[in-house]
């Protein structure tokens, strides 16, 4: 009997090993000007036609080459030629890469995945850059890395649900981006692993069995949700640990790399058990009936997460309600044909292609009064 295999979700973190394994050893001059413009997002006119020309010549390596030959080539493909015993083809499994943010770095990760779809018949695959990812600067790096963990966050759950295995290749890659997802993976990946030096031997990085403690973070809720919908606030307005944030020469917090993922990995429950209380909002009972006859948890979670992005907004524009009006996001704006009894206009967003939630402004304070459908909040407010 043939017992079919577990799929797999296998992300892999891509370097620009490809390129300096393709080089001749009489190219010294074109190795160092990789390794000066690696951070770069535009490289020289000059550099990016060799580049290009290097990538032409490491894909064609990679065409005609044996699985040693392309195991030598890419520390990237070294990983998944090894987690896949040699026997690297076409399946059911989905690959991600992870590619930094750098010209160096893309054609780097669209060199493989071409290799990947083209010669091997991968179709599953696809290459994730998060904004600014490089290690040109902590900046950036950071940037990057709540970008990536937003989007892990997105895909992984799902996959997961569908009883895909996550595997994290963390063989190719930048040594500094290796490092987190070795971390990350402790709280995202079934498996890691990882190729040790230059031998073939595939390495299974033991997962910690990690644990957040969740009612330690709990009374926290509000400030985490504010931090991640972008709020920046004083450290000293801030209860939260120290480890959860960054806190720049004026002393303004932000949500730090770890503060995203422990947030990130703990938000679901908290948003879709109670209503944060949270700046410049308040609820009427509609709301807080709706709120309770809606059991859809990715609702709640949704309405949550745009409410505080609501909520930020009017805290950095200091109440002005116009800086909803300008949120592409939300599309706030008033009926035309309908009014409350007092003649204060009645407002509209938008939780999501479906879902609105309709509100009144007054006093510096967004008044929510129900959520749900297009259809159920116009009916609610009596607009049809």
């Amino acid at each position: 009997m043939i017992v079919e295999r577990q799929k797999q979700l296998v992300l892999s973190p891509v370097g620009i090993s490809l390129f300096f394994n393709s080089l001749e050893s009489d190219e010294k001059d074109l190795r160092r000007e990789i390794n000066q413009h690696s951070n770069d997002v535009e490289l020289p006119s000059e550099l990016a036609a060799q580049a290009g020309e290097l990538a032409q010549r490491a894909a064609e390596k990679l065409h005609t080459g044996s699985v040693s030959e392309r195991r030598r080539l890419s520390a990237e493909l070294n990983g998944l030629y090894a987690l896949y015993e040699n026997h690297l083809e076409a399946s059911a499994d989905m690959h991600l890469l992870v590619a930094t943010d750098t010209a160096l770095g893309k054609k780097a990760a669209e060199t493989i995945e071409n290799f990947l779809r083209e010669d091997i018949g991968i179709k599953n695959i696809d290459t994730f850059v998060p904004s600014k990812l490089s290690t040109g600067s902590v900046a950036n790096f950071s940037y990057g890395i709540k970008e990536l963990l937003n989007h892990f966050e997105k895909i992984i759950p799902p996959y997961s649900a569908q009883e895909y295995k996550i595997i994290f290749n963390l063989t190719g890659g930048f040594k500094s981006l290796q490092g987190y997802l070795n971390i990350i993976g402790m709280f995202y990946a079934d498996r890691l692993v990882y190729i040790f030096e230059r031998s073939d031997e595939l390495l299974n990085i033991p997962r910690l069995p990690l644990k957040i403690d969740e009612a330690k973070l709990n009374p926290y809720a509000n400030e985490l949700a504010r931090l991640a919908a972008g709020g920046v606030y004083l450290r000293s307005e801030l209860h939260i640990t120290g480890a959860l944030l960054d806190v720049d020469g004026n002393k303004d917090a932000t949500l730090s790399d770890w503060g995203q993922l422990l947030w990130n990995r703990l938000k679901d429950p908290l948003l879709a058990e109670k209503l944060l209380e949270l700046p410049y909002i308040e609820y009427e009972n509609s709301f807080k009936k709706d709120w309770k006859k809606f059991k859809d948890k990715s609702l709640r979670i949704k309405l949550q997460e745009t409410v505080c992005q609501a909520s930020v907004m009017l805290e950095e524009a200091k109440g002005d309600i116009t800086a909803l009006k300008r949120s592409g996001g939300m599309l706030y704006d008033n009926y035309e044909e309908k009014r409350l009894p007092s003649g204060l206009p009645i407002g509209h967003f938008r939780i999501d292609d479906g879902n609105r939630v309709t509100c009144t402004y007054q006093g510096n304070k967004l008044s929510l009064r129900h959520f749900g459908s297009h259809d159920y909040t116009e009916r609610a407010e009596g607009v049809r």
